[in-house]
């Protein structure tokens, strides 16, 4: 068995100037391990096979790329992880994230059977006034056991647009837990989206699932920028970050140090 493979999933036949990025960096950090093309089967053409080398491009139905509500549905579905049986994990490597260095290995060796980027509250904008109403925002969430989602998900490992996935361990979930993702598919919003259902699910149905905690996902990836990031060398940064598009004003300092103006 192999331990690793990185999964890119392609949706159309044409990609952005950010997308083209994102691949590049793939291309250049991580050329030693397997990348593994998913599409829809309808979808001829790969756009990206100018910047990545790809092992194998692999196809699934249609309706799976249709939407969020269809990619939920793939990444719940057994049928999916079955398709890397010869692989311990898989990366996830949507088109909006980015890895610095290859640490993939070593975050296989940790034996976590999910790893995202937090969720955590956007900070690095704030000054010190914002930073202490945050706090007794907080403190008053917690004092009265607000169930708000903005406090539900703070901290929480962790997003899914660039994760690493224990193959075996959740393709046994997705058939021992699909009433459940049942009812995440038959909802509608980001409540019920696939690395939620990931995040708070099986420990609340007393699964073993081994996540890290926050501080350590943190080394892992980040989502949400960290202003202690902005002047970090390179040995400091996480292993990658997810939707650095929408934070491109945060991130073109740091991605200019790699070559890429954004």
């Amino acid at each position: 068995m192999k331990q690793v493979a990185v999964i890119i999933p392609f949706y159309k036949d044409s990609l952005s100037d950010y997308e083209k990025i994102a691949l590049q960096q793939c291309r250049r950090i991580l050329p030693t391990h397997d990348i593994i093309a998913v599409k829809p089967q309808s979808l001829n053409a790969n756009p990206a096979a100018q910047y990545v080398e790809f092992t194998d491009v692999l196809s699934f139905d249609d309706s799976y790329f249709n939407g969020l509500a269809g990619y939920n549905s793939l990444m719940m579905s057994a049928g999916f992880y079955g398709r890397f049986a010869d692989y311990e994990y898989i990366l996830i490597y949507q088109m909006d994230a980015f890895v610095f260095k290859d640490e993939l290995a070593y975050w296989c060796d940790e034996g976590y059977d999910y790893i995202g980027a937090p969720w955590i509250t956007k900070t690095y904008h704030k000054s010190p006034p914002g930073l202490a109403l945050l706090a007794v925002q907080r403190f008053f969430a917690k004092l009265t056991g607000s169930k708000s989602t903005k406090y539900l998900f703070e901290n929480k490992v962790g997003n899914g647009g660039f994760s690493l996935r224990q193959v075996q361990r959740f393709h046994d979930l997705c058939i021992s837990m699909k009433p459940t993702i049942d009812h995440y598919l038959s909802q509608s919003g980001h409540l019920y989206n696939e690395d939620v259902f990931w995040s708070f699910e099986p420990a609340r149905q007393h699964q073993k699932f081994k996540v890290p905690d926050r501080d350590t996902a943190l080394r892992f990836a980040f989502e949400v920028p960290l202003k202690s990031a902005l002047n970090a060398p390179a040995a400091q940064l996480p292993f990658g970050c997810h939707d650095w598009d929408r934070y491109a004003d945060f991130w073109r300092p740091i991605f200019k140090r790699y070559g890429y103006d954004i």
